[in-house]
């Protein structure tokens, strides 16, 4: 090749690799159609969905992968960019409308609002045009009509469920209809006779507490197990809630006996691992694939939408386990959505369950809880809640609330916690009378019928 060929070639290549760099660095409109040249790594990519529901361009990506950074700072600079406010107002309506969160899937839709700069209220008014929307608010009125609550905010995954199901609205009216609740009870594992008196791990049982009528018992006892796994079948419970403390090996035995003794009954069980408040995520979904491992490949586990349930007490769920079905089941004195004194975004979440609250409670999440009274007044707390038992007056209403509330679940607190009297089980207190009422009321509840007990 001579010189002189050389030279406009060589003028070619210049030019190209100066509009090359000139796209990198400055983004012109050609390279953006087509797309990002320039792969990112993998944090910046997630992290760029996660705010902005795009990928980065490329000269975001050689800005940031070019020098060390974290998640949380990168989340925190983009979080701060007018783009990023525009889609978090978008995915809100996500919420607001479809009773659901913005997936990725969305983003395409969202990603067409933000970069035409649609103000907010005409993406409201297009979103609530969709197909998806309509069904949600075609549902919603279903739920209204049929089970008498609205159950928007109060009860978003069963509405999500109804709106994703292949069934008519006319199907979903019949099926909300012959809909019955499963009844559960919370049942503790956790007692020791020491010379100090009956207690857990941590606390004794006030002396003046009622006794069960068996006598006070070891919860390793199998012979005491037994009867109390009669004694809740008898009564038409559908599951035992298993309390286990995770950092405790020996409720993790007593437990094992529980389920172990089902066999020949009809009884299911589910764990509820209590003690992880205080414990990061890679802790708590830890704790729960042991729980999973030990019992979920037992016959008589619980099952919910055909996942094993595992319950976690006071432990928000920032973390997933593939396959298990997972629910945070506290108290609090507020469970209302957008003023939930539990959580700190005031939200209720998705997978919050009610522990236990005072008459009339709430449907949390298709759960509607039951307690026949509640005091802490023995354990000398600076602040002391009691809701009297009132012969049973208190429990019957708490039954009566559950019912007409047309829930999934009705969770029971307690069969035998006596630390803040919430039991159930026979005593010489109040002998058989709650295990009677309960008898009665779960079996108003299988048949879909309402009355006194």
């Amino acid at each position: 090749m001579n010189g002189r060929a050389f030279v406009p070639i060589f003028l070619c290549l210049a030019l190209a690799t100066t509009w090359l760099g000139a796209s990198l660095w400055y983004g012109a409109p050609a390279r953006t159609a087509r797309g990002p040249r320039v792969r990112p790594s993998r944090s910046l990519a997630d992290t760029f969905a996660q705010v902005l529901c795009r990928p980065p361009a490329d000269v975001e990506t050689v800005d940031w992968d070019s020098r060390p950074f974290d998640s949380t700072s990168l989340m925190q600079a983009l979080a701060s960019k007018d783009e990023a406010r525009h889609v978090r107002e978008i995915r809100a309506l996500y919420v607001d409308l479809l009773r659901r969160a913005a997936g990725p899937a969305d983003c395409g839709r969202i990603r067409q609002w933000v970069d035409r700069g649609v103000p907010v209220d005409e993406a409201r008014r297009e979103l609530a045009a969709l197909p998806e929307a309509r069904r949600v608010a075609q549902v919603r009125r279903v739920f209204v009509e049929t089970a008498g609550r609205d159950p928007r905010e109060w009860d978003d995954p069963a509405l999500r469920r109804w709106v994703d199901s292949p069934y008519t609205l006319a199907e979903i009216r019949s099926r909300l209809v012959a809909q019955r609740p499963l009844v559960g009870v919370h049942y503790f594992a956790w007692y020791q006779l020491v010379s100090a008196g009956w207690r857990n791990d941590l606390t004794t049982v006030p002396a003046d507490s009622p006794k069960p009528a068996i006598g006070r018992y070891e919860s390793s006892d199998t012979d005491a197990i037994a009867a109390h796994i009669r004694q809740i079948e008898d009564a038409g419970f559908d599951f035992a809630i298993v309390h286990v403390i995770a950092g405790f090996p020996r409720t993790w035995m007593n437990a094992r006996t529980f389920v172990d003794r089902l066999s020949g009954h009809r009884l299911k069980a589910a764990i509820l691992l209590d003690g992880l408040y205080a414990e990061g995520a890679a802790a708590k979904a830890m704790w729960v694939r042991q729980a999973t491992d030990e019992f979920a490949g037992d016959r008589h586990y619980l099952r919910i939408d055909g996942e094993p349930l595992v319950m976690l007490f006071s432990a928000p769920i920032d973390f997933d386990v593939p396959g298990v079905a997972l629910r945070n089941v506290y108290w609090t004195d507020r469970y209302d959505p957008g003023r939930n004194t539990f959580n700190p975004s005031r939200r209720l979440e998705p997978r919050d369950w009610p522990f236990w609250a005072p008459t009339p409670q709430p449907l949390v999440n298709g759960v509607v809880p039951v307690v026949p009274g509640y005091t802490d007044a023995p354990l000398g707390r600076l602040r002391t809640m009691v809701h009297p038992r009132d012969n049973g007056r208190m429990y019957r209403e708490q039954w009566q609330r559950a019912l007409a509330l047309h829930p999934e679940l009705i969770l029971v607190y307690s069969w035998n916690e006596y630390f803040e009297q919430t039991a159930i089980e026979p005593t010489d207190a109040w002998g058989d009378q709650y295990v009677r009422m309960s008898a009665c009321f779960i079996a108003h509840a299988h048949r879909g019928t309402t009355g006194s007990c």
